[in-house]
């Protein structure tokens, strides 16, 4: 297998990831979910997210074998993986940033979450980075990660997720409608629970949005997905839908369509770069 390919996301297995990429642009998701290109780079915002949870796990995975880490142990753990984890995939796309706006937008999050929740937080960790499965129908599967998992400590059931996002959610169904309460729907099947709290937790912002999630909404959340993963797999063409994401987008080197204005384009530049200009 080359370096530009992966493998087709099984046909049947549907995300939330995987369902809005089709809502935002088609043709990516032709790329990348039918067949299996692998993107030419990763936008250092999204290298930021996952250094983050990394040590959002971390630190609640050490939490629940021993004593909490303090905020430095924390920083340095968020400092390691940095330096380990960088590679010259990652590309900045704005191009008049610093790696270093984003080393301290990191620390920034990590410090406030570790002072305003971490340091206070009693509740009971179920799990990390879940993995969450439901066959919704004999050829859709719903499939995805919980960030974490927990119990308050009266007992009530929770799915938090976390967000490194420039804004917060608006509560659309792309935007806080779907994703954390298909999660809770997953864990109510799960655990044999009557409800359970779904929430989204702005790690710029320290704010969380918490939805309840009881039976009766789980099987409309999941009801509304199936619809959604049929409408995917019906779909017989893939448009180009250009726009501001096309500077983020792993494929706009080999987009016909893409529209990626210069101060934006970091990641344009790495993709042709290394040759990735393949249309």
């Amino acid at each position: 297998m080359n370096d530009t390919k992966l493998a087709p996301t099984p046909g049947n297995v549907y995300s939330f990831s995987r369902i809005k990429c089709l809502q935002q642009c088609p043709l990516r998701y032709r790329y990348r979910y039918l067949q299996g290109l692998k993107e030419a780079f990763r936008s250092i915002e999204s290298f930021l997210g996952n250094a983050v949870h990394d040590v959002l796990e971390w630190m609640y995975a050490t939490r629940d074998i021993g004593p909490a880490p303090d905020e430095s142990m924390i920083l340095e753990r968020f400092a390691a993986s940095w330096n380990t984890d960088r590679d010259d995939t990652v590309a900045i796309v704005r191009v008049d940033d610093e790696e270093d706006v984003y080393l301290k937008l990191g620390r920034e999050m990590l410090s406030r979450f570790f002072r305003e929740t971490f340091a206070r937080d009693r509740s009971e960790t179920v799990a990390l980075e879940q993995r969450l499965s439901v066959r919704l129908a004999d050829t859709v599967v719903f499939t995805g990660f919980a960030d974490r998992i927990g119990r308050t400590e009266k007992g009530r059931l929770f799915v938090i997720d976390y967000k490194t996002s420039k804004s917060e959610g608006d509560g659309s169904e792309f935007s806080e409608g779907l994703q954390a309460p298909l999660y809770a729907s997953c864990v109510l099947a799960d655990n044999s629970e009557v409800e359970a709290l779904a929430g989204y937790h702005y790690l710029r912002y320290g704010t969380t949005h918490w939805q309840q999630v009881d039976g009766e909404r789980a099987a409309q959340l999941l009801e509304r997905f199936l619809d959604l993963a049929n409408e995917a797999a019906a779909a017989g063409e893939f448009p180009a839908r250009p726009g501001t994401l096309c500077a983020w987008c792993g494929f706009n080197a080999q987009c016909p369509a893409a529209e990626v204005p210069e101060r934006f384009s970091g990641g344009l530049r790495r993709a042709e770069r290394d040759g990735r200009r393949l249309l």
